[in-house]
């Protein structure tokens, strides 16, 4: 019995280098770095805001931001998300560019430059940024409604 663990563990690791390097050929060292250990991953006990957005993909998108209400600072911020490992990358990229600004600077980040920041995409994962992108302002024009 030990030798059939034997055997199934080496297959298991044969296997794992095998996907690590068809995923290297694909996506930059940073989209790997961060679809599989996403900064900010997360829901948010009692945030400031939340809501979420569905994109044209299928995939789903959540931010839940702390906002220091006085200075219009976003103190924390995390997301979720339901999409593909670039989209993990993408929502995960955006909450380390956004921390610590202010609503006005992050309302200026696009998605090309969350895509310069990930060395890019295949062109069938550009929509991701824009699906970070489109859910943050959703969340942001939200949270500016709700002071009016």
């Amino acid at each position: 019995m030990n030798n059939l663990n034997d055997q199934f563990e080496e297959f298991i690791k044969n296997l794992q280098k095998e996907i690590d390097e068809e995923e290297s050929k694909i996506f930059s060292r940073r989209v790997i770095e961060l679809s599989h250990n996403p900064k900010n991953w997360g829901k948010m006990e009692n945030p400031t805001v939340e809501d979420k957005f569905l994109g044209p993909c299928g995939d789903t998108m959540q931010f839940f931001l702390k906002i220091n209400k006085k200075e219009n600072i976003i103190e924390k911020i995390t997301f979720v998300t339901d999409g593909c490992g670039p989209s993990v990358a993408s929502g995960s990229q955006l909450t380390i560019m956004a921390e610590n600004k202010s609503i006005e600077e992050t309302l200026k980040i696009t998605p090309d430059d969350i895509l310069k920041v990930l060395e890019g995409l295949p062109s069938s994962h550009t929509h991701c940024p824009v699906l970070a992108i489109n859910t943050l302002q959703k969340v942001l024009k939200k949270y500016l409604e709700s002071k009016k």
